[in-house]
């Protein structure tokens, strides 16, 4: 763990600190005091690339807790399987979060855009996260081996664009979980009837607008 950013004294990291504890416990969840400790040095090197990178529109240290880790951590009790892929990670969200909050996972974040894949590199070895693999590569392009047993994509395409990049996966059996804000019928009705969509609202104190997660699977035959 970084040191320095522990006691980056341009951080409010004790109220960041509370605010993190709280919207666990809200959420109905656990996190040991280093897990914690762990998320509170992530968004600090975060905030620090941020001003250089331009990594997410989120600038203010106690916003990003509840835009970044408490809409991240509301998945986690649909994450399931052994390897995990979050597709367009961006800046590791949700996978950073939920790579900490399950060390037991491994977590592949794929995005396209180099920079932000430089940063979770630097994540990795900042934070010993083992359990990160950042790859640089398109969707529509990437080959995975061995193949994920889930899928987590955050407000990232529609839901019929999100089948079409993942469907190798998901004809092997693995699950989507597209989060998302508000998500309207006519956007399920596009997918195919091979698919089937349910669709689950995520709510914590404080959160921003509304929020829900569509879990996408292949109907068997």
């Amino acid at each position: 763990m970084s040191e320095r950013n522990r006691t980056d004294s341009t951080l409010p990291r004790k109220a960041m600190a509370r605010r993190l504890v709280a919207g666990l416990e809200n959420l109905g969840q656990t996190l040991s005091g280093e897990q914690v400790e762990t998320l509170l040095d992530y968004l600090a090197e975060l905030v620090r690339w941020n001003k250089a990178y331009n990594l997410t529109a989120v600038t203010d240290p106690m916003e990003m807790v509840e835009r970044h880790m408490m809409d991240s951590l509301s998945i986690r009790p649909f994450i399931e399987g052994r390897r995990i892929l979050d597709s367009g990670t961006g800046a590791g969200l949700p996978g950073v979060v939920l790579a900490v909050a399950e060390p037991g996972r491994q977590f592949v974040l794929v995005d396209s855009n180099g920079k932000k894949v430089r940063f979770l590199r630097h994540i990795k070895r900042t934070l010993g996260l083992d359990n990160i693999e950042p790859i640089h590569a398109r969707l529509e392009s990437l080959t995975l081996d061995p193949p994920p047993d889930q899928i987590v994509a955050r407000a990232l395409a529609p839901l019929a664009r999100l089948v079409e990049w993942h469907r190798p996966w998901l004809e092997q059996g693995a699950r989507l979980l597209a989060m998302k804000g508000q998500l309207e019928p006519a956007e399920i009705d596009e997918l195919s009837g091979d698919y089937s969509v349910e669709k689950h609202a995520l709510e914590w104190a404080g959160m921003h607008g509304e929020r829900c997660v569509a879990v996408v699977a292949r109907r068997k035959a």
